[in-house]
């Protein structure tokens, strides 16, 4: 498995304007995430894919390897499908560029586990959830999962217990796609489920295919309001093993 880490970011977001470009401790938020990935024991080259100059130039600055896009994608996903055109692998690892916590340890868990199902065509991270809040946050994606750890269903809101009767797990934003399906699944015209609940993954199973998924120690804030980012901005200043990987990328 040749797999590369790509990073997909614009400047349109709709809660918080120019997310991604939100100083936190002296960097570019996008910017913790890529640097954070490059601390992977497993991870060699990491790319952020973006159809704006102001992202690419800021970037660059750092050192950092972009590649550009066309600026009229409607998911990440679907910009990674055109970015990877010109990278050289046969799988590529998606982080969502507003996860500013993300753990260097949990892309090595991941990658780990990927190669260690390597017939699959899709892995997404997955984290337990031990908070009410969280259940109930329609911002956050939720799923079941088969005997064999497939993620069945993904929802935003809790479907009635009595029918599912299972453990409920949050998705995280560390998805791992085989380099040509991801291409098909992009091509292949948008889902019901998909379209409605607007998440990404309910595409891949509704058109047949199966997501591994891939337990995550912990549950790591993002960052999609003004909350979230004073939420994350207090961890990295109390939380101890943060801090430490704060220093690193520094």
């Amino acid at each position: 498995m040749k797999i590369k880490v790509v990073i997909p970011c614009h400047l349109d977001s709709v809660r918080l304007e120019q997310k991604v470009l939100i100083d936190i401790q002296g960097l570019p938020m996008v910017e913790h995430v890529r640097r954070r990935a490059l601390l992977s024991r497993k991870v060699n080259n990491v790319y952020v894919a973006t159809g704006d100059d102001q992202i690419k130039n800021i970037i660059k600055s750092y050192g950092g390897q972009v590649l550009f896009t066309k600026n009229n994608h409607i998911n990440g996903t679907s910009r990674v499908s055109e970015a990877i055109d010109l990278v050289d692998c046969s799988h590529v690892i998606l982080i969502q560029g507003d996860e500013p916590l993300l753990v260097p340890n949990y892309i090595d868990i991941f990658i780990e586990n990927m190669e260690k199902s390597k017939d699959n065509l899709m892995w997404n991270g997955i984290s337990e959830i031990y908070d009410k809040k969280s259940y109930l946050d329609h911002s956050i994606v939720k799923c079941t999962l088969d005997e064999n750890y497939n993620i069945e269903n993904c929802f935003r809101i809790l479907p009635d217990k009595k029918k599912i009767n299972k453990k409920i797990f949050k998705i995280q934003g560390l998805i791992g796609y085989e380099k040509n399906f991801l291409k098909k699944m992009v091509l292949s015209p948008e889902t019901k489920i998909a379209k409605s609940e607007s998440i990404e993954q309910m595409k891949a199973i509704e058109i047949g295919n199966k997501i591994q998924g891939i337990l995550i120690p912990k549950s790591l804030p993002s960052v999609n309001t003004k909350e979230e980012l004073s939420l994350v901005k207090s961890i990295l200043k109390k939380d101890i093993s943060q801090k430490e990987i704060l220093n690193k990328i520094l």
